[in-house]
């Protein structure tokens, strides 16, 4: 399920947290999983410290909850959490938006530039289409040139709940063409400098978003986990 890990710069807990959290995206651990500690450290080939510091991390995130000595379970996430998630992305992404649009032009050629580097992610599956999109919408929130809301955006998209809520909603019929065409709109408001436009486009995309996993909840009762 997991693949060792082996030396690089980043600490053992940061890299099983990644590990752990990617293996969520790509549907390896899905909601309801058991997770141990014994399992993940010898799948990891690491010692227990960093996977538990890792699985205290996504405890704390409220992504997985105990069961039993030295176990969790990956918990479900409920159509509330999915709903704050994208309150919490409109209010960050959304104003980015419009202070990026004071730049105008110099905005919208970052992101078409972001836009053009996200063929190099393989949208037909979870992983790629969540960096693909996180690639985008983070160079709208750096375009505003605001520091604190980019730090934001990073801790909002770097949580293991929002891992586990795109591979909820991932559907592999996206393309490159695709995700060009749903940040157009946001592309021409910032070109145009509009800052009403770009927060308002923003918005919508969104808002879009929040309606696909609704849908699927209401189709499926049972689905429960719904970026």
């Amino acid at each position: 399920m997991l693949e060792p890990i082996g030396t690089g710069r980043r600490s053992l807990a940061d890299e099983a947290y990644q590990r752990i959290t990617a293996a969520m995206l790509s549907g390896a651990i899905a909601p309801g999983a058991r997770l141990v500690m014994d399992a993940l450290a010898e799948e990891l080939e690491i010692s227990r410290t960093p996977v538990r510091d890792a699985l205290r991390r996504l405890e704390q995130e409220g992504l997985i909850e105990p069961a039993g000595r030295r176990g969790f379970v990956v918990r479900q996430i409920d159509a509330e959490e999915v709903r704050q998630t994208y309150e919490a992305r409109e209010a960050i992404e959304g104003y980015a938006a419009r202070l990026a649009a004071r730049r105008g032009e110099l905005a919208a050629a970052e992101v078409r530039e972001a836009i053009s580097q996200a063929v190099d992610f393989d949208v037909e599956t979870p992983l790629g289409s969540y960096l693909a999109n996180r690639t985008v919408h983070r160079s709208i929130v750096a375009a505003s040139g605001n520091r604190i809301l980019l730090d934001l955006f990073d801790d909002l998209w770097g949580r293991g709940r929002a891992h586990q809520i795109y591979a909820g909603c991932f559907r592999g019929d996206d393309s490159h063409a695709a995700l060009r065409r749903k940040h157009q709109p946001i592309v021409r408001a910032l070109k145009a400098g509009d800052g009403d436009a770009a927060e308002a486009a923003m918005t919508s995309h969104l808002k879009e978003g929040l309606a696909l996993h609704e849908l699927d909840m209401d189709v499926d009762p049972a689905f429960k986990v719904v970026p």
